[in-house]
């Protein structure tokens, strides 16, 4: 690869584009205009002059009343959603007091295990007018979704117009992150897709799984290898359901969502948004047939790429992170995250948080880009790259169903491989000079010039997280626990919708680990087919 004659993905470029390089473009079919089929354009007529994109960042530390404690400051600093890191315990379906899991508590992300704890993560904020993504692995998201539906319920809002979004995505955390212990993708699916169905039915403005293409790029995939497996994944979940006989796909697929990454090749960004757009309203119009316009609509959310961050000079990350916020703006991003400048380094600070969060605000108020709907439109380049991206996805889609489907591919360990090469690919380049990183392996310095503030997170978290479960233990209703634990077996065990039968144990004060156990029992924990690569 060589950075000035190809794009990041290595998409081979010329010097100059000119109308001969999109003579087969039509507008009316490719593109259109902003808020009308195929929404290359975007998918509001007006786009960001109705309504600006969410500022979210993604956040969680210690214990929940720290976490709260940030969640305020992000507010009162003009964040317009909240966004919750958990720790690895909780993705992992655990409970503070499991053993072997001290070490982790609260290191990393939040720790919550009960009800309670969500209760006093979201004390004193208004969950009533701002949107939450509950960033949970499909292992723990049924669970950890239900408390905060419960929470909300208690506020009484009506579960009807709450708005926010799951993570729920089963590829992210099953080759994306290391998740122990959770259960084999053929049966993770079912919990993930119950979590879909209930929502499309009770719970209409609510997202319940967050297609997380931002996680495949940080594992070493390219833009348009993103594309395919963000797809190829939604199309999975769809196909589950529709086995299911139970809902039609005009009912469920509004409802569904996605989370990009923003790299540094601006305009490979911007051209990958608009692909994304435009393959979605394919799958559904072609595909499945899809009348219903909110479903035939790509939403999605930006978050700028943490694998671009170096922890040499790393104040040059707030300028990655500036330019991958302005490609997300010009690509017509819902909500973008934009990620803070040491998280190379640490959990992020309050300086840090901030100054992510004025970027953002300087992108939406000074820069220009939000003037007009989809500002780079009609460029020859970009034209171009956006049917380049486009095509090369469908062709790697392909190759993930002639692997079988995404389960079959995640199980035989397909998945895991074409990772394990991406990312050695990646750091090859970089090695070699063919990636120029900035401060890396180009504009080296003996020594940092300058000095930030490095956040540690409470170490205690685990005595008090500990503490706090053995007093619920203590005073909770032990015997209705018990027998919510055992509906959520039988409904499982009958194939019917788990939800119900979750939201209950809940509300009676289960904790995540005994909700989570009755899976594991059931199932087993899957082995990563680690020992199959190639």
């Amino acid at each position: 690869m060589n950075g000035n004659t190809a794009t990041s993905s290595g998409i081979p470029a010329k010097t100059v584009y000119t109308p001969e390089d999109i003579k087969s473009f039509d507008l009316q079919r490719d593109s259109g205009l902003p808020g009308e089929p195929p929404f290359l354009r975007g998918i509001y007529p007006n786009m960001y002059r109705g309504r600006m994109w969410t500022i979210r960042q993604f956040s969680g530390y210690a214990t929940p009343e720290e976490t709260n404690r940030r969640f305020k400051y992000e507010h009162d600093m003009g964040g317009t959603g909240f966004s919750i890191a958990f720790d690895a315990v909780t993705e992992n379906g655990l409970d503070p007091d499991d053993p072997g899991t001290e070490i982790d508590v609260g290191r990393g992300g939040v720790n919550v295990c009960t009800l309670q704890d969500m209760e006093t993560m979201f004390e004193g904020l208004p969950i009533d007018k701002i949107s939450t993504a509950v960033i949970a692995s499909p292992f723990s998201a049924c669970p950890l979704s239900a408390m905060y539906f419960a929470l909300a319920e208690r506020r009484g809002i009506n579960l009807r117009e709450l708005d926010g979004t799951s993570q729920n995505d089963i590829l992210l955390f099953t080759a994306c992150c290391h998740i122990p212990a959770t259960i084999p993708p053929r049966h993770l699916i079912n919990l993930c897709v119950d979590l879909v169905e209930w929502s499309a039915q009770n719970l209409p403005k609510w997202h319940p799984v967050s297609f997380a293409s931002y996680n495949y790029r940080e594992n070493g995939l390219n833009a348009y290898q993103e594309l395919a497996l963000l797809f190829a994944n939604a199309i999975d979940y769809i196909e589950n359901e529709l086995k299911r006989n139970r809902l039609k796909i005009e009912q469920f697929a509004p409802v569904l969502s996605f989370h990009l990454a923003a790299h540094n090749d601006i305009l490979e960004e911007v051209a990958k948004f608009r692909a994304a757009r435009r393959m979605w309203y394919k799958i559904m119009k072609e595909r499945y047939r899809v009348e219903n316009p909110k479903a035939l609509a790509f939403r999605f959310h930006v978050q700028t790429s943490g694998s671009t961050h170096t922890y040499q000079q790393p104040l040059n990350n707030i300028v990655r992170i500036a330019y991958q916020v302005l490609a997300a703006a010009l690509g017509g991003a819902q909500s973008i995250h934009a990620n803070s400048f040491d998280e190379g380094i640490c959990l992020p600070t309050e300086l840090s948080v901030l100054i992510s969060m004025r970027t953002q605000q300087i992108c939406q108020h000074e820069s220009g880009a939000t003037v007009t709907a989809d500002p780079l439109g009609g460029s020859y380049y970009l034209e171009w790259l956006t049917n380049q991206l486009e095509d090369r996805a469908w062709e790697y889609m392909a190759r993930v169903e002639a692997a079988g489907g995404l389960v079959a591919a995640l199980e035989s360990g397909w998945i895991h491989r074409e990772f394990f090469k991406a990312m050695a690919d990646y750091q090859r380049e970089i090695q070699q000079g063919l990636r120029k990183v900035v401060g890396v392996n180009c504009y080296e310095m003996e020594e940092e010039p300058y000095q930030f503030p490095v956040f540690r997170p409470n170490r205690g978290a685990a005595g008090i997280q500990k503490a706090k479960l053995a007093k619920i233990r203590l005073e909770r209703d032990n015997d209705e626990v018990g027998k919510c634990l055992s509906e959520i077996r039988s409904a499982t065990e009958r194939s019917e919708n788990v939800m119900p039968a979750v939201i209950r144990a809940v509300k009676a004060y289960a904790s995540l680990g005994e909700i989570c156990d009755i899976w594991r029992d059931m199932y087993g924990l899957w082995e990563v087919p680690l020992l199959k690569m190639e």
